[in-house]
């Protein structure tokens, strides 16, 4: 085990993917205070990667305090350990629901944040600036791997019935955990910083995939917009994310032998 990289949300989804790929260790709900001091002991970590985050729906003021615990006090904890690089896994749900193309360099209005969970991991991304010197946020889209929690794309491909509620006009961005993990390799080896936009090249509409893999689905009436993504700004250095949605879905199905 590399004891110098630090990987939260290693029960699940990405964080646990670059968990077990980077033999590093990890910090789940359960990781004590105690547990996070004697972390501080060992001295200077190479790198975190956060990834833990709490996606609950439907938060209310009985559950907001422990929302915002698990995401951005928690966010606050781990910039608190000595570090050399810190890593956040952040989401294309900062930017605001409309036509314009996103870049990384953006000044993101917050009132027009269309969601809880992109504005919290905005302000995860604000205490990360502030208190880390060398960070790399990457604002991703939809993630797939092997340990991806059942979306709509799953179940368009696996579901015998597959019943949405969402429209078959909604739009999709989809990346590989394989790639991030890469990407992230490059990132510490070049010593990379700033925000990029952990995007394809290209969306795809859940109507389309349907086609593709002729699927019978039933859409429901709710309509979904990624929006628009720039992507050149990792692409340019990191040519794997020229690949649009449609490749990342057919390298998906065959590494999980879907």
């Amino acid at each position: 085990m590399n004891e110098k990289i630090f990987v939260s949300g290693v029960k699940s989804g990405l964080g646990k993917y670059l968990y077990e790929k980077l033999d590093g260790f990890g910090l789940t709900r359960d990781t004590s205070e105690k547990e996070l001091e004697l972390v501080k002991k060992r001295g200077k970590l190479d790198v975190i990667i956060h990834c833990a985050f709490n996606s609950k729906r439907g938060i209310t003021s009985e559950n907001l305090y422990d929302y915002i615990s698990d995401n951005v006090f928690l966010t606050k904890k781990l910039v608190s350990l000595p570090h050399k690089k810190f890593i956040f896994i952040s989401s294309i749900e900062v930017y605001p629901k409309n036509n314009i193309l996103h870049k990384e360099d953006e000044i993101i209005d917050v009132d027009k944040i269309s969601n809880l969970y992109g504005l919290t991991k905005l302000i995860s991304e604000a205490i990360i600036k502030k208190h880390c010197n060398n960070y790399l946020i990457l604002r991703a889209t939809a993630l797939l791997g092997g340990y991806s929690r059942k979306n709509s794309l799953l179940r368009i491909l696996q579901d015998k019935e597959c019943v949405l509620t969402l429209a078959p006009e909604s739009s999709f961005n989809y990346v590989l955990h394989s790639d991030v993990l890469e990407f992230i390799k490059y990132a510490l080896e070049k010593d990379i910083i700033g925000i990029y936009n952990l995007a394809a090249s290209k969306n795809i509409q859940l109507k389309e995939v349907a086609e593709i893999y002729n699927k019978e689905v039933k859409f429901g009436s709710y309509y979904y917009k990624t929006g628009d993504i720039d992507n050149s700004k990792i692409s340019s250095i990191f040519p794997i994310f020229k690949k649009t949605s449609e490749d990342n879905i057919k390298r998906f199905i065959e590494e999980e032998n879907i």
